[in-house]
């Protein structure tokens, strides 16, 4: 009987751990907000607002307090239903100490994302995009993710040194 109750147990385990695994490699080839909000709290982040109108967007917040937002780009084109593409970004409010000099540097020294400053909107941001044409695994979409977050304050050492 206790046999039965372990082969019984060990088989509902590897049900639900495939069904996870199979949900992380499946291809994702457009986005809706259904999924820009699934890959937020696939990680255990906070989804703070969503899109009430157009395209999908999501602002979130990780556990250690770093704002940031995904959203849908190329929707609803060349007859793909969905977004195309999904940007990330990570924002902060510039001050005194942002240079050319500083954003350059941080571009260099972390390539994997794009460092950015609009001076017009006293905006120093921090990207990462990703196409979707051709499909990406659902990890895919959260290692990208992963990337930013874990890389952006790096980035924003060096501009706000």
């Amino acid at each position: 009987m206790r046999t039965a109750f372990a082969v019984f147990f060990s088989f509902v385990a590897i049900c639900f751990a495939s069904t996870e695994a199979s949900a992380q490699e499946r291809i994702v080839r457009s986005v809706f907000q259904q999924e820009l909000n699934e890959i937020v709290t696939s990680q255990g982040h906070t989804v703070v607002e969503v899109a009430s109108s157009g395209d999908p967007s999501v602002t979130a917040r990780t556990a250690e307090g770093l704002i940031f937002v995904l959203y849908g780009t190329a929707c609803n084109a060349n007859g793909v239903a969905g977004c195309q593409g999904v940007m990330m970004q990570i924002r902060y409010e510039t001050d005194e100490r942002v240079n050319y000099e500083r954003i350059a540097q941080a571009n260099f020294t972390y390539a994997a994302i794009a460092t950015w400053w609009d001076q017009q909107e006293g905006t120093v941001g921090f990207t990462r995009y990703v196409v979707l044409d051709g499909g990406v695994t659902f990890r895919n979409l959260q290692e990208n993710l992963g990337v930013l977050l874990g890389v952006a304050p790096m980035a924003a050492e060096i501009v706000f040194p």
